[in-house]
């Protein structure tokens, strides 16, 4: 008992260990659970915030310079005319390719001053021609400037600020991107420079749209002004003289790492966890800051919280089940310890009656096996037993005969002595000596078969009862054993047709195969036929080659079932346990072939069968055995 304490409070300890072990295994696997899961979404917001730059990007990256080379390649810009016809033309293209472009807001001609010299202002799907009278000299603006000094040829796109007219930005507020073509005299009517207006409000608006908790877009242009903010007091700072209204102020490292970038790196790269950005330069000039464009994705700061929560909880949610798991792992491995423990203990108390019971088991087998063998040798004398009735019922007729033959000739010689006295005649005396003759002769035949009858059956006897090798005739054995089955065949009404083709005489055990013929034909007329079929039994035997003897019973019977054939040499099988069969017989016939006579045996599949047989076994033996062979 007090051992058995002992190893339940090694138990608790064991498991107590195994315990902790696993819970830190869990807490181990929930944080890389956590890691894993904030990296995956955290991942997502970025893929997310990507694809929105590149849309982003993909809406400002129109073909400007093709549009506006598309502008002046008309040849209404290039024909020297009267000024009233050219007037016309001109007005006539920036009206119809105005018209047909819907982000266009003005086109003009300046010349080389500055001076507006023609003007088309688009609103709303209509053109207005601005009147001489209005046109405007827009010298001292920095892109007329800047346009201005670029070569024959070149498209020039201005950095994005409101429109202004008369010094005063439009209100409501039209973000402008210009788009300047510089114009010879050498090939246009006019030295100086076309001046394409793109409106961006749309644009912006369409970008605006695309904002979402996880990716909110913002526009900022080369030096930290907001020109899209979800905040729209930001925005445009440097229209509107309020300096600080800066990416520089509102997150200065931010704006650091954008600064520190090449100037023609066109990038997308990260800043940190929850913003994304991608610098564009829209002008030829690349030392312009104001040529550039920054596109910020930022996410909501809800948005790390919620990554925080859901991975946190999954990782939470892990560790739960985990160590819930292994809580009742080891508690029912604990439950199922201390049943082990306990029938441990219960099997020491019963290890003594279990050996006892064992060795008796042992003497039970070893009585079975003894059981088994007198069984095997029963079987065989009762094999004889009934091989012995047959012959006495054969020799009854022959010695009938000769008994009647010897009361007859009794019968005549006492009539011939009591004739010696009365007297007889020559002819009686001839008659009776003739009838004592006949009837002495008839007897001396049927002693002859009695006498063989009794010389078979001792040879064959002598054969079963001797194990030695022996040279001998397989027909004449074959006919011994008939002639003791001869009964056998009368009573079942079963004919024997036999076909023995062996000319030379063998060297092995003639008692074991006599007694194997005789055990498959005896279980043949036990087994095969039913009450009113022709019963037939065939025995052949023959030289299948120079070394090897062929042996084949066969009958006309029902067959043997298919789901029969794989048991039918197995001990005790039979399908006839309740009309006394034991089941030995084709064991005993398979154990006599292969370890007596080194042969085999074999039952002959159906499709392989002749016409007429239902069964047939077929036996290979040797024709010569070694003497060193043991039975």
């Amino acid at each position: 008992m007090v051992e058995v304490n002992h190893q339940y409070e090694l138990l608790k300890k064991r498991l107590l260990i195994k315990f902790v072990v696993i819970v830190i295994g869990s807490l181990f696997i929930s944080a890389m659970v956590y890691l894993l899961q904030y990296q995956i979404q955290k991942s997502n917001v970025t893929l997310l915030q990507d694809n929105t730059l590149l849309a982003t990007h993909n809406t400002f990256s129109r073909e400007l310079r093709k549009v506006v080379k598309l502008l002046v390649a008309d040849e209404a810009l290039k024909r020297h005319v009267s000024d009233a016809e050219l007037e016309r033309q001109i007005q006539t293209h920036f009206v119809n390719f105005g018209l047909a472009a819907d982000s266009i807001s003005q086109i003009r001609w300046l010349d080389s001053q500055g001076q507006e010299r023609y003007r088309v202002n688009f609103k709303a799907g209509k053109a207005q021609v601005v009147a001489p009278s209005q046109l405007q000299n827009k010298g001292s603006r920095y892109y007329f400037t800047e346009g201005i000094a670029h070569s024959k040829g070149d498209v020039y796109i201005t950095p994005i600020d409101l429109n202004v007219e008369r010094g005063v930005v439009v209100a409501p507020y039209e973000p402008t991107l210009r788009a300047s073509y510089r114009t010879t005299n050498d090939t246009f009517v006019l030295d100086g420079l076309i001046v394409v207006n793109f409106d961006l409000s749309k644009t912006l608006q369409q970008i605006k749209s695309l904002s979402t908790l996880q990716a909110q877009i913002q526009l900022v242009n080369g030096e930290g002004y907001w020109l899209l903010n979800p905040d729209s007091k930001k925005e445009w700072g440097f229209m509107l003289d309020k300096p600080q209204l800066t990416l520089s102020e509102d997150d200065h490292q931010l704006w650091r790492t954008i600064t520190e970038l090449p100037k023609t790196q066109q990038l997308i790269t990260s800043h940190s966890r929850t913003t994304s950005f991608l610098k564009m330069n829209l002008g030829n000039n690349n030392d312009n800051a104001l040529s550039n464009i920054i596109v910020l994705v930022k996410a909501d700061n809800s948005v790390l919280r919620e990554i925080f929560l859901w991975s946190f909880g999954i990782a939470l949610a892990c560790a739960v089940c985990l160590i819930t798991i292994a809580g009742l792992y080891l508690k029912r491995s604990y439950r199922d310890q201390c049943q082990i423990i306990k029938a441990t203990a219960n099997l020491e108390n019963e290890q003594q009656e279990l050996v006892a019971a064992n060795s008796k088991l042992q003497r039970y087998i070893k009585q079975q096996h003894q059981l088994q063998g007198e069984l095997i040798e029963a079987q065989r004398l009762s094999s004889l037993g009934l091989m012995v009735a047959g012959v006495a019922h054969e020799m009854n007729t022959p010695l009938g005969g000769a008994a009647i033959s010897v009361s007859n000739a009794q019968l005549i010689n006492q009539q011939l002595k009591d004739k010696i006295d009365q007297g007889f005649t020559k002819q009686f005396l001839e008659t009776s000596v003739e009838r004592i003759a006949d009837n002495l002769s008839l007897s001396k035949v049927n002693l002859d078969k009695a006498i063989a009858h009794v010389k078979s059956f001792k040879e064959m006897a002598h054969d079963r009862s001797n194990d030695q090798l022996v040279s001998f005739n397989i027909e004449k054995v074959t006919h011994d054993l008939l002639l003791g089955l001869k009964s056998r065949f009368k009573a079942s009404k079963v004919t024997i047709e036999t076909h023995i083709d062996v000319k030379q005489d063998i060297t092995s055990r003639p008692g074991v195969i006599s007694q194997i013929i005789e055990s498959l034909i005896v279980n043949a007329i036990s087994h095969a036929f039913n009450e009113h079929d022709t019963k037939q039994v065939q025995l052949a035997v023959y030289l299948e080659s120079d070394n090897t003897l062929c042996i084949k019973v066969s009958d006309n019977g029902s067959g043997i079932d298919e789901s029969l054939r794989e048991q039918l040499f197995d001990p005790f099988f039979t399908t006839s346990r309740k009309h006394g069969h034991t089941g030995l017989g084709l064991y005993l016939v398979h154990q006599w072939v292969t370890s007596v006579l080194k042969g085999k045996i074999s039952l002959v599949a159906t499709n392989e069968l002749p016409e007429n047989i239902a069964t047939q076994f077929k036996i290979t033996l040797p024709i010569s055995i070694s003497t060193s062979a043991n039975v």
